[in-house]
């Protein structure tokens, strides 16, 4: 019965970091690696594949997310100048505008989700 009860904590706990992870968070309307796109562009020239290796993701993963930030005017992507096969990604002045709300908002979500972790945890 322990081992059921292991079982159903890891289960909880693993659907809360999912759903953290690919759900919009909150009033942010941004999942988390959105977000982190979002903060990586911010202070990094970087290309889609850097992206994708800074979240650990694969390519099409990384290029579907940028896609969509730059469908949502978050991103524009821009050709290298030295290379016309490479674009890199910069924040467009709505983009700006929505990292200042995730650094505003983002620790605190995350605080709240960890606080469900520990109690998903303490089962």
């Amino acid at each position: 019965m322990a081992e059921q009860d292991d079982l159903n904590k890891v289960m909880a706990i693993y659907g809360l970091v999912t759903h953290c992870y690919n759900q919009p968070l909150a009033d942010l309307d941004l999942n988390l690696p959105q977000c982190q796109v979002i903060g990586y562009v911010a202070v990094e020239h970087l290309s889609v594949a850097q992206v994708a290796q800074k979240l650990g993701f694969s390519a099409t993963r990384t290029s579907n997310l940028v896609v969509s930030l730059c469908r949502r005017g978050y991103l524009d992507q821009h050709v290298a100048p030295d290379d016309r096969r490479r674009r890199y990604l910069a924040l467009t002045a709505r983009g700006q505008a929505q990292l200042l709300i995730i650094r505003r908002q983002l620790p605190t979500i995350l605080h709240q989700a960890l606080a469900r972790l520990e109690r998903a945890a303490q089962g």
